[in-house]
């Protein structure tokens, strides 16, 4: 007796291997068999009529892990088949820095999870520890090294993330406080996560004039600590960078012919999304949003930063920043718009009217980057080793009804690969995108129980359509849903039944290696 049976549709394992005919037989949250299961009774039935089954895809970088506690339908990824999450980028969701709050009552890692495992979620979740975790703990937002106490203090905190259930250490090196942290610092954090069979994943420290160097760092920190690492959200940033992306996948593959193991993962759009304090000169930065106003109303250090917003303006070209969002109520009239336009309506020059957004708002604003090419993307996504992830949590049911501005990629990340690249531009098979979204994410995070349609597997399982399945959301109207995905299988248990959402929370935290708990 089962207790679902999927029937009469296209399997797509996913290995890359062409789809076959066969049922498939859950019980309890594994999958138990795959063939001809028609004698077989079963206590729910899902009719696939023709659709492709595969694994629940996995999203390598999402960034949910606050609204899922708001949210635990995380209904954008679900209807784009994501069944897992990894997450955990920069500080992550813990260790964290005071005492516990009502809006965050955690102080550990182990914490943050038995408290996200109590409201529930839709999807799996698995977390990185941030090495911004533990430079914000000891250091703070500080330009300078750790001593060597320091530095031992730094290591424990990544000790304790690993044991609490993290996956790996993550780095996110173009934000406070990470951006501060020299090689050999990275180097003896990601030592500690390889001690418990952990990977790491980095936003590298550079995405475009200075690409190679980052290249460069990341590889020597698969070489000196002997740990897995994936560079998140591939790209060749800026239009003086366009066409660099060849280069790029040489090095690449390089470092994995010298024996790094080395991967990466993307989104498939050309336009990236961040805080807008980004465009911000490091230095600037040291202490903290705060330290930034305040060196704007310093007339030399307001000078220097004016400099390198013009020149950041002047590299990126026109129609390259879009501001998203903003804090400020009364500045919400410059929200999704271009700095250009936002510039002219204010009657001052882009480097000011930057500098008047950051003066006006207590936080960032939010601003969508157009600083990919088309060709870039193309190239990367041909990659064997390129598997996806959308950088973006999934969009509550408020932000919705507000109509804040976000990127597509919260809707349509995974559907517009199958859809767009595989189906429509035959960039890739369907099967070869089933692939990456599955077996190659679920091997670059060492979850060796899915991933794939075999007996023994966790039950994670998405139904689609290939002919139908695409991303809705545009840059203009972000907030629609992706189509296709009729059915979607957490563990067994269905979140998303014929397009409908079923409003149950079988996702669990997956742990790493490491975790020293029952």
């Amino acid at each position: 007796m089962l207790d679902l049976k999927i029937t009469n549709g296209r399997v797509l394992d996913g290995t890359g291997a062409p789809w076959f005919r066969a049922d498939v037989g859950v019980r309890g949250n594994v999958i138990v068999a795959v063939g001809d299961l028609a004698n077989v009774s079963a206590a729910q039935t899902i009719d696939a009529k023709n659709r492709i089954v595969s694994p629940g895809f996995i999203d390598l970088l999402g960034q949910s892990e606050s609204s899922v506690l708001t949210d635990p339908s995380v209904e954008a990824k679900v209807r784009q088949g994501v069944t897992t999450e990894v997450t955990g980028e920069n500080r992550g969701p813990g260790p964290a820095v005071g005492p516990p709050t009502p809006e965050r009552p955690w102080r550990t890692l182990a914490e943050f999870i038995q408290h996200l495992e109590k409201k529930g979620t839709a999807i799996n979740f698995a977390f990185f520890v941030g090495a911004a975790n533990a430079r914000g703990i000891v250091i703070g937002d500080v330009n300078r090294a750790p001593t060597a106490d320091e530095m031992h203090q730094m290591e424990q905190i990544i000790d304790q993330a690993m044991r609490d259930g993290a996956i790996g250490l993550s780095t996110s090196l173009i934000y406070l406080p990470s951006m501060y942290s020299k090689t050999e610092e990275l180097v003896n954090l990601a030592r500690v996560a390889a001690k418990y069979e952990g990977v790491y994943f980095s936003h590298m420290r550079d995405e475009g004039d200075r690409i190679d160097m980052a290249l460069d760092e990341a590889f020597r920190i698969g070489r000196e600590a002997n740990i897995p690492i994936n560079i998140w959200h591939l790209k060749t940033a800026g239009r003086a960078n366009w066409g660099r992306m060849p280069h790029v996948v040489e090095r690449v593959e390089a470092a994995r012919a010298e024996g790094i193991d080395v991967a990466a993962n993307m989104y498939p759009y050309i336009a990236s999304s961040t805080s807008l304090s980004t465009m911000a000169p490091d230095w600037a930065l040291e202490g903290g949003y705060d330290d930034l106003q305040r060196r704007l109303g310093v007339p030399d250090d307001r000078a220097k930063i004016l400099e390198t917003f013009r020149k950041g303006l002047e590299r990126r070209g026109e129609h390259a920043v879009y501001v998203a969002r903003v804090v400020n109520p009364e500045m919400k009239q410059y929200e999704k718009k271009f700095i250009e336009q936002i510039a002219s309506e204010m009657g001052v020059p882009g480097d000011e009217a930057l500098a008047k957004l950051f003066e006006s708002n207590t936080t960032s604003p939010a601003a969508i980057f157009f600083s990919m090419s088309e060709d870039d993307v193309r190239t990367a996504m041909h990659q064997p080793w390129v598997a996806f992830g959308s950088d973006s949590g999934a969009p509550t049911p408020e932000s919705r009804a507000s109509n804040n501005a976000v990127h597509p990629r919260a809707y349509g990340t995974f559907p517009r690969v199958i859809g767009h690249y595989a189906r429509d531009e035959k960039l890739l098979t369907i099967e070869e995108a089933v692939r990456r979204m599955t077996s190659l994410a679920a091997s670059r995070v060492k979850f060796y129980d899915r991933g794939m349609i075999r007996p023994g597997m966790k039950a994670d399982i998405t139904i689609f359509d290939p002919d139908t399945i695409i991303d809705k959301a545009t840059f203009e109207e972000p907030h629609q849903f992706a189509e296709g995905v009729s059915d979607v299988i957490v563990n067994g248990v269905a979140v998303l039944r014929d397009g409908k959402m079923s409003g149950a929370t079988p996702g669990k935290v997956i742990r790493g290696k490491g975790y020293a708990g029952k």
